[in-house]
């Protein structure tokens, strides 16, 4: 089957508005930093946190991902989708602020109470998030012409992840420099990150809004289980859930186990974490115009295939090995982790009708969000349970993180079978795309040393494309 043709130019005021939610995107991204870098996790160690806490923190704000449902009720009846949008997002980063400062009010009167505190506003915030999601996908699966969705989205997110790496570089520099306490970083970073947050939230308040097709008389419960009654569908959400688990299993623990276990410095895990913003802007946009041509299927079987390598390196890395092991490592990890979201997202919302989208989206976006939720809760419980139990094996002492990277991993192989079962007729075959991608840069680099100075032209005649 021949590659998708994608011709359409957009209008000035169109590409002004697709400006506005890119720059909004890399501001995003300098919140997103400021609030999760390694700062914050000695911040929550300092509190008193220990593993079964940090699965909880995880945890219970993706269970708050059900919130994306009610939120789709709503939106079903919503003619405008700005305004809930704005205030919620608004709401749900200032809570940042008062988690920040939190210990002054708390540490003298109620010290126990800090731990739980923090949870409850982290999961008051992911809940008001959540609700407004929906809107904002609707939203932009409106605002973006269709034609152009996975090359818009690629663009997106390698300015958002060049963003991402510069302000993981500049956390890296200040915490290099500063040697204070966690409890005096962390409200800094905050602070700074929540006014870039609030910024890009208000950005928004310039981009049009198309009007949304409300389905005022469809009842709930058939809303609901619309997006569970389209086959292809259903077989992308069972697989999205079970992958979300996967990989969440071992993902909310990866940077306590470089700072606990390994005993990595923060700036140099912040340092490190950079290497795979790199891979994902170095990839995005190529990821976006493969999906464009070729479909959203094969670029998510390839992503899915080669995903279990970063548990693997987990399993191997030693306090003598992280500093070099890790970045090498994540560089590809940031390319596939690219690739599956653009591809993700370009599936869920060329699938979804504009009638009643907002559920569909929420079918993917909640359900697989609890999914993760549930998955770092259990490996959190799991860890608690088995501190300090070690063995051997091959000459090699292994901990209860070991464990749940291993488990990871069985589960990350166990979705493989499943991403083949995705539908969609009119994509192209996976190795085709692979085959082309390797012509590209970043991935030509994965040809070394056989072709990586050589280009094979993307213009091959039709019958190879077949």
């Amino acid at each position: 089957m021949s590659a998708m043709p994608v011709s359409l130019r957009p209008t000035s005021g169109l590409r002004r508005s697709l400006g506005l939610v890119v720059l909004g995107g890399c501001l995003a991204m300098l919140y997103t930093v400021g609030i999760g870098s390694p700062a914050t996790t000695d911040f929550f160690r300092a509190l008193g946190a220990n593993e079964f806490h940090f699965g909880l923190i995880s945890g219970i704000p993706m269970i708050m991902l059900l919130f994306q449902f009610v939120g789709a009720a709503f939106l079903n009846r919503a003619h405008r989708r700005k305004a809930t949008f704005v205030v919620c997002l608004i709401a749900c980063r200032l809570v940042y602020v008062v988690i920040a400062f939190l210990p002054l009010l708390l540490r003298d009167r109620a010290p126990g109470l800090l731990v739980p505190a923090v949870i409850a506003l982290l999961s008051l915030s992911a809940a008001t998030h959540n609700f407004a999601v929906p809107f904002w996908f609707s939203w932009m699966a409106d605002l973006v012409p269709r034609p152009i969705m996975n090359r818009f989205w690629g663009w997106r997110q390698r300015a958002m992840h060049i963003t991402w790496t510069v302000g993981y570089l500049a956390i890296t520099l200040f915490l290099y420099w500063t040697d204070w306490p966690a409890g005096v970083t962390f409200p800094i970073l905050t602070v700074a990150a929540v006014a870039a947050g609030v910024t890009d939230i208000l950005l928004f308040l310039g981009v049009p809004e198309p009007p949304n097709l409300i389905t005022p008389n469809q009842g709930l419960l058939a809303a609901f289980l619309e997006p569970l009654r389209h086959g292809a569908y259903r077989l992308f959400v069972v697989f999205s859930c079970l992958w979300t688990f996967a990989t969440t299993f071992a993902a909310s623990f990866m940077l306590l186990y470089v700072l606990k276990v390994l005993q990595l410095a923060p700036w140099k895990t912040a340092l490190i974490w950079c290497v795979q913003g790199l891979g994902t802007a170095a990839a995005s946009y190529v990821w976006g115009r493969a999906a464009d041509r070729h479909g959203h299927r094969p670029v998510m079987t390839l992503t899915i295939v080669a995903k279990p390598m970063i548990v693997v390196v987990f399993l191997l890395l030693t306090p003598q090995n992280v500093v070099w092991l890790l970045p090498l490592a994540f560089f590809p990890d940031g390319i596939l982790n690219s690739g599956y979201t653009v591809a993700s997202n370009g599936y869920m919302l060329s699938i979804a009708p504009r009638a009643n989208r907002s559920m569909f989206i929420a079918a993917i976006t909640g359900l697989s969000g609890v999914f993760g939720g549930l998955a770092s809760m259990a490996a959190g419980t799991l860890l608690a349970h088995t501190e300090g139990v070690t063995w051997t094996f091959s000459g090699q002492t292994w901990n209860h993180y070991h464990l749940i990277f291993a488990l990871s991993l069985l589960f990350r192989v166990l979705c493989i079978p499943l991403v083949f079962r995705i539908r969609e007729p009119e994509s192209t075959h996976s190795m085709m795309v692979l085959q082309e991608l390797l012509d590209e840069w970043p991935l030509r680099v994965l040809r070394f040393p056989v072709g990586l100075y050589r280009r094979l032209s993307p213009f091959r005649d039709d019958a190879e494309r077949r």
